[in-house]
């Protein structure tokens, strides 16, 4: 179940980062996420509600798992922006994939504290995240600057350290960590929205499948994180966040099957090898 639940995690991250893709062709990256992850909020919200109505929160105190969630959404968002800020300046197959290898962050933070592989296991890893690598199609020739691939560096740590965040919270209490998060992450993207907006930039016009598509956008995303925490807190962090790091052959496909784009040989490879690593673990 844990796998599986990783996995899931992988497809709906996939799925909302190309939905994501799309969108920001029309709007500026941070005027989608800020206005996704409000949306996001707003199901969060529910979600905790509902929780409290009808279920429990557990024993822990808040600021157990509001210090948590905090702190994932604002490495996230700091992944995120620095994320976008290294695309609009580099080459995408360089940055994808070093903010692909964002996963060695917590699996690091996990076998230091305690988590253990079997070999087959601990193979199976490196090959799938090997193969989520090479599926975000690697630049294997050409220079890029520096200021991308320190960017794209930043980017990786801020999201690895989101995701083993994201699992210190869901071992308090999930809903509440996820309502922390998205408070967190908005706490720093509104003012960089809002200066952005004070720079005549990311002034774009909302019509009305826009304003549909950024809460369902949102409400993705939470259900990835939801997804993702669930199965950290019941199986080991280092495992789960390699699994869960699988998004971008989900991304690849989708953009292959509803934008007939076409599959690099190594990112044919990457894929292949994902599939070989997850059977590994499988196991």
């Amino acid at each position: 179940m844990v796998t599986f639940l990783a996995l899931l995690s992988s497809a709906v991250w996939g799925s909302a980062d190309f939905a994501g893709g799309v969108l920001t062709k029309r709007m500026h990256p941070v005027k989608v996420v800020t206005l996704s992850q409000l949306g996001g909020l707003a199901a969060a919200f529910v979600f905790f509600l509902s929780v409290s109505l009808w279920g429990s929160h557990g024993e822990s105190p808040v600021t157990a798992w509001a210090l948590w969630g905090i702190a994932a959404g604002l490495s996230g968002a700091v992944g995120l922006l620095c994320l976008y800020a290294a695309l609009s300046t580099g080459t995408m197959g360089v940055v994808s994939p070093i903010t692909a290898l964002g996963a060695i962050v917590p699996v690091t933070l996990g076998l230091l504290r305690g988590d253990a592989w079997t070999t087959i296991v601990g193979v199976g890893l490196v090959v799938a995240l090997v193969g989520a690598v090479l599926a975000s199609g690697p630049e294997l020739s050409g220079e890029v600057g520096r200021r991308p691939v320190t960017l794209a560096a930043i980017a990786a740590v801020a999201f690895g350290l989101s995701l083993y965040f994201m699992d210190g919270g869901a071992r308090h209490d999930l809903s509440g960590s996820m309502l922390a998060m998205r408070f967190g992450s908005l706490s720093l993207l509104i003012p960089t929205f809002l200066v952005l907006r004070s720079r005549n930039v990311a002034s774009e016009p909302l019509t009305p499948r826009l304003i549909l598509a950024l809460p369902l956008l949102g409400i993705g995303d939470l259900v990835a994180n939801l997804l993702f925490a669930a199965a950290s807190a019941q199986g080991q962090v280092s495992i789960v966040a390699v699994l869960g790091s699988l998004y971008p052959v989900a991304t690849l496909l989708l953009a292959r099957g509803f934008l007939g784009e076409r599959m690099r040989g190594v990112q044919l490879a990457g894929v292949a090898l994902t599939v070989v690593g997850v059977c590994l673990v499988s196991i």
